[in-house]
């Protein structure tokens, strides 16, 4: 379940470097007199925040209540208009292998619809509430992947026998907001380009099995409870290596940052 290291891993490592060093440099010269940066570490999203281990989950219809009343419909991505306001049909997904079968593939795997539609930041609400991820963090996260934008494509290789649709090589295994990689994820394509909100459904039914301790191959410092170490591993497939890493610190730039706030 690896994810090999193509052209987008390599630039965001390059990217993540850059960020780091940036942030430090702004933090710097825009520390006020008394000493205090002039931002930190921000706080869960207290409207959508992170769930602990072995939380009841909320149903799909109490998020899509809930992100009705949180004022989210501002849409800052206009190119994720089509996406965003389509949701798949006939959805049967198959099981996800490196997970312990009862609880991902009896519990998660069918809870998977994508049916959602609105703003990109409301349907990242809307993920995160149904899965118990600090909105914060996936809206990090899909600043680190896509910059929010639902077309993006990634992870690009030169097998012919890997390419989808009509596309050619060097063609994408990635695909969308959170970059659903099909060779890992299976049944990801095509919703994973054609609906942001399965593309985020999907991808946080991944993060959530991963938070709750659910992966099978993973070493044994490995444990459930640990958001940001899951992060590291959707990026790169394994824990706390070097990719992961550099991931985890170019995400919490942007956890710091909430650049997505000021566009």
């Amino acid at each position: 379940m690896h994810q090999s290291t193509h052209i987008r891993r390599t630039v965001l490592v390059v990217v993540a470097a850059l960020a780091v060093l940036i942030a430090a440099i702004v933090e710097d010269l825009i520390e006020d007199r008394s000493g205090a940066p002039a931002f930190t570490l921000n706080d869960a999203d207290p409207q959508f925040p992170t769930l602990p281990v072995g939380a009841e989950l909320p149903s799909d219809k109490e998020c899509a209540e809930r992100v009705s009343a949180a004022g989210l419909e501002r849409e800052v991505r206009p190119e994720n208009t089509a996406p965003n306001n389509s949701t798949p049909g006939g959805l049967t997904l198959p099981a996800w292998p490196s997970f312990w079968a009862q609880q991902v593939n009896e519990e998660y795997v069918p809870r998977i619809n994508g049916q959602f539609t609105g703003s990109t930041n409301e349907i990242i609400a809307w993920g995160s509430c149904k899965w118990g991820i600090d909105a914060n963090v996936v809206r990090a996260m899909a600043v680190s992947e896509t910059f929010w934008r639902q077309s993006f494509v990634g992870d690009l290789v030169d097998d012919p026998a890997l390419c989808l649709g009509d596309y050619e090589v060097p063609c994408p295994t990635s695909f969308g907001l959170l970059q659903l990689k099909y060779t890992t994820r299976p049944g990801s394509w095509p919703g994973s380009r054609d609906h942001t909100a399965f593309n985020v459904d999907y991808s946080l039914a991944v993060l959530r099995g991963c938070f709750e301790g659910y992966i099978t191959y993973l070493d044994s410092s490995y444990a459930a409870g640990d958001l940001w170490g899951c992060a590291g591993w959707h990026y790169s497939g394994e824990w706390y290596n070097d990719a992961a890493r550099q991931y985890i610190d170019l995400t919490q730039w942007h956890y710091r940052y909430r650049e997505w706030l000021r566009w």
